[in-house]
């Protein structure tokens, strides 16, 4: 009798189990659509899904190929005779692209969605290389040591506009120009110490680089309607530095502003903030906030384009 109760019980366990594995098993998978479009030898490919799905992801490229980690199991959901070869694992998809060419790619949202723009090489013309007349620059890396400002993930916005800025550094040095960073390294460095070097400076150029919360591109211009009741405007005579100058800091915001448009094929938004790091400034400024780590991964592709479409707005900015 006990013999039988054990079986029987062993059974129901089982049985138990069996229905617990099969709803595990049926349990809908998180849907990614996949579309395409061709034009003119670019094309795009875009994935979509979820925010929650979308914005852990992790993406790789290589110049004929794009391959794609998700956190969670997911369904494909794409057109016929796509012109490219789609592996599928669980959590991760591979696209063998037929010819090699020039990846670039966007993390976006609303809805979220990575976008993958692929221009092939051969058709792609050598853009002659416009000479910078500008020779002296300081470039501000916003933010750092115990000041992270905004952060996401492992991500901080202190060591972007680093890496950033040294970049911008490199490229800048070996076209032969003077170039000055406010700070080299993680460290903090005051508001008064970097205005102060700005102005012992005095470079053709000043470019503030720092990061936004959104998934835009924004470019700052000095203000002064809020001057006299802003106590750090007077503290720095923002009116006998940065005035003279107001007319050429619009034009190196516009010619950034383009070329950043004209590279990652969005629109840049302008704005002009009194911020005291651009009023007190003796020379053509700008402060430029990238967008949210959230929204674009900083690995090296994407910030040499970064790098070349702030060059060509410098260069634009001196025709």
């Amino acid at each position: 009798m006990i013999k039988v109760f054990q079986l029987k019980i062993g059974f129901f366990l089982f049985l138990i189990l069996s229905i617990i594995a099969v709803s595990l098993s049926a349990q809908k998978k998180t849907e990614v659509s996949l579309k395409f479009s061709k034009q003119e030898g670019l094309m795009r490919i875009v994935f979509e899904a979820g925010d929650s799905f979308i914005v852990p992801s992790k993406v790789t490229t290589l110049p004929s190929q794009i391959k794609i980690e998700f956190q969670e199991p997911f369904q494909l959901s794409a057109p016929k005779d796509l012109p490219f070869e789609v592996k599928l694992a669980e959590k991760s998809l591979m696209i063998n692209l037929k010819e090699k060419g020039e990846i670039k790619f966007m993390r976006l949202s609303a809805p979220a969605r990575l976008v993958f723009d692929i221009q092939k090489q051969e058709l792609q013309t050598e853009k002659k290389a416009v000479p910078i007349l500008h020779k002296v620059f300081v470039i501000d890396a916003g933010h750092g040591g115990y000041d992270f400002g905004i952060i996401y993930g492992d991500v901080s916005e202190k060591d972007i506009s680093l890496n950033l800025a040294k970049d911008l550094y490199t490229v800048l040095s070996k076209k032969g120009k003077r170039v000055f960073l406010t700070r080299k390294a993680d460290q903090y460095v005051s508001l008064a110490d970097r205005i102060n070097l700005v102005n012992q400076k005095t470079p053709d150029v000043f470019i503030s680089l720092h990061s936004s919360m959104s998934e835009n591109f924004i470019l700052y211009n000095p203000n002064f309607e809020e001057q006299g009741s802003d106590e750090i405007a007077d503290l720095y005579s923002l009116s006998s530095r940065q005035r003279k100058y107001i007319e050429k800091s619009k034009a190196l915001l516009v010619s950034i502003k383009k070329a950043i448009e004209d590279e990652f094929k969005m629109n840049a938004i302008r704005r002009e903030i009194p911020l005291p790091i651009l009023n007190s400034a003796g020379a053509p400024a700008v402060l430029i906030e990238l967008p949210s780590a959230r929204f674009m991964v900083y690995d090296q592709q994407t910030r040499m384009r970064l790098i070349n479409s702030i060059i060509n707005g410098i260069a634009l900015y001196g025709q």
